[in-house]
């Protein structure tokens, strides 16, 4: 990890995964952006067994002696877990949440947990929106109770985890939130790894009317240099393109998405937010669908980790993606 990550690098981890499958390769991944000697905390969620109707009504029709069986198996898989993990993690604590008991939604509880261990990093493993889990990890609902980073891992990538992060894609669109999370990116990213920067444009928007064409790509020229200026200053290696949806039915997240595919990309960063003007407390349009089809880790960064950051963007003499004054069109995150 390069000496610049140390300052930022995580310290306290949280893993969870639908079902407590893939825990231990899931803390393989995370750990390659934390701190050497990080604090982590396994984490197994119980739904609550009425959830589960009518597969268990046969087969357990008294609802606590099901709830016991589900207490018991997480309880196993967790104490499996934690011991496989001490190959490489030194005394992993492990949490069990019952869904059962709290009443709630699996993301909310789990980011309460987290919020409460103080947690700076949360990776959760989740299958695809179309597997029916009753207790689903929803990487978009997580996104929006969080306080700090999310890292997505879909659980098809699991057996792949242990590869290395080669290639990482940060989506940029011009707003402060975004800089930052790249600059995040940066510090956090194993040595080693190449860089792509993209902005996307929507051909879609409505200004493109009464704009000139050339208007847009001449921000995504701009923002772009400032995103290379970040990483000149942290020595890192980058390559970075202006992107434009050009089909009919073509979205931001879509142009993401196939940009990620093509490249090969290892792992894709972007913010939770855009800018302040249009801040909302859900996470944007964007965002969700990166997070609902992305074949590959994501890496959510919220707006209070980027808030946190921006006194040290500024003290190391970076400058601001917008200059006061400055016409920019209008956000392609939210």
């Amino acid at each position: 990890m390069a000496s610049e990550t140390e300052s930022v690098a995580f310290k306290r981890v949280l893993i969870a995964a639908e079902g407590g499958a893939g825990l231990v390769p899931l803390t393989r991944f995370a750990l390659r952006f934390a701190a050497q000697a990080a604090l982590v905390r396994l984490v197994d969620v119980i739904c609550n067994p009425a959830a589960l109707v009518p597969t268990l009504l046969l087969s357990y029709p008294d609802w606590s002696e099901a709830h016991r069986a589900m207490l018991h198996a997480a309880k196993t898989r967790l104490a499996q877990a934690a011991h496989e993990a001490t190959e490489f993690v030194a005394r992993p604590e492990t949490d069990l949440i019952d869904l059962t008991e709290l009443h709630r939604q699996a993301a909310d509880a789990l980011g309460d947990a987290a919020r409460k261990w103080h947690t700076d990093l949360i990776a959760v493993a989740s299958h695809p929106r179309s597997h029916r889990w009753a207790c689903r990890l929803d990487p978009e609902e997580l996104v929006a109770v969080s306080h700090c980073p999310v890292l997505h891992v879909p659980t098809a990538c699991l057996a792949g985890a242990d590869a290395a992060v080669a290639r990482v894609l940060v989506a940029v669109d011009g707003s402060d939130a975004s800089m930052l999370a790249l600059r995040l990116a940066s510090r956090i990213v194993p040595t080693g790894a190449t860089f792509r920067v993209i902005y996307v444009t929507d051909g879609r928007a409505h200004l493109r009317d009464l704009l000139p064409r050339g208007f847009f790509r001449h921000d995504g020229t701009r923002v772009l240099a400032a995103a290379e200026a970040v990483m000149k200053s942290a020595s890192l290696p980058v390559e970075a393109t202006v992107a434009e949806t050009d089909l009919e039915y073509d979205d931001v997240a879509s142009v993401i998405l196939r940009e990620a595919r093509q490249w090969r990309a290892d792992l894709v960063v972007m913010s939770s937010s855009s800018r302040p003007m249009l801040r909302h407390p859900l996470p944007g349009h964007v965002v969700a669908h990166t997070l609902r089809d992305a074949e590959c880790p994501v890496l959510i960064c919220p707006l209070l980790t980027e808030q946190a950051l921006r006194a040290d963007t500024r003290s190391d003499g970076g400058q601001p993606a917008e200059s006061e004054g400055a016409v920019s069109p209008p956000p392609m995150f939210l």
